[in-house]
């Protein structure tokens, strides 16, 4: 076999493994987004409706210091992940308790391939943001 032939047999090689790697990591994702929605009680959308990489600042502005409280609601803390990139997940929820009007959306932050942080979100200008706690439920799990 020529070089450039093997050249061209390794990249195509390479180029399966990167995309096979992705796909199922994506899949492994998407999956451990969805356990921790329903470890809390929520339904969701089969598929993510967005997926964004995300960097969690080494320290915390006000609005962090914010969120993280939030997920200290939920039994959760982002804290330990200061400083690390990550993907944030978005799932319109299904089972909203009350009517609120618009779409409900739940975010899920994964560092690492570990589910670290969410929360559970509309977004109009009137909309809300709360924990993943199911509202008058907690987390099923407790």
């Amino acid at each position: 076999m020529s070089k450039t032939r093997s050249f061209f047999f390794i990249m195509i090689i390479m180029l399966i493994t990167a995309v096979t790697f992705t796909v199922f990591s994506q899949d492994s994702d998407t999956s451990k987004c969805k356990e921790l929605l329903k470890n809390y009680g929520w339904t969701c959308k089969a598929n993510p409706c967005e997926k964004e990489n995300i960097n969690i600042p080494a320290e915390f502005d006000e609005v962090y210091k914010s969120y993280d409280i939030m997920q200290h609601e939920a039994s959760l803390d982002l804290e330990p992940y200061k400083g690390m990139s990550g993907v944030r997940y978005t799932f319109e929820i299904t089972n909203y308790p009350v009517d609120v009007g618009e779409t409900v959306y739940a975010n899920v932050i994964i560092v690492n391939g570990t589910a670290v942080a969410g929360d559970i979100m509309t977004r109009s200008v009137n909309g809300f943001m709360h924990s993943l706690k199911f509202p008058g439920y907690g987390k099923l799990n407790e």
